[in-house]
């Protein structure tokens, strides 16, 4: 129970996808294990990857094995006295590749699921 309700406001959010279409939510969203990742905004369309045994997202490693690779749906605030962020994920999306930064191996990772245009 959060029994410190605070108010934050983010307007830096860019849109990251190229089309509507085909557009696949991850159910339940992701949650960031904030000690992974430098404290500020996490920006839409970044890529994090969750251990295939379970656990929260962390930021997607090229090096990584046995992990299930998403992509962020919108920019989140993390570190500080905030803990864990929870953040929507795409399972597949058409997403506009001027704006998003997708290596070669979390797109052989996520076997055709994203699509870059």
């Amino acid at each position: 129970m959060n029994l410190k309700p605070r108010t934050d406001s983010i307007t830096v959010q860019q849109e990251i996808l190229k089309t509507t279409q085909g557009q696949v939510f991850k159910v339940g969203g992701l949650t960031l294990d904030s000690t992974k990742f430098p404290a500020g905004v996490v920006k839409a369309g970044t890529p994090v990857s969750i251990p295939k045994a379970g656990g929260k997202a962390i930021p997607w490693d090229d090096a990584a094995t046995d992990v299930i690779p998403y992509v962020t749906t919108h920019d989140v605030l993390v570190g500080g006295d905030r803990g864990d962020a929870l953040v929507g994920g795409y399972e597949e999306a058409y997403l506009d590749k001027t704006k998003v930064t997708l290596s070669d191996a979390f797109m052989t990772a996520a076997e055709g699921r994203y699509k870059l245009r």
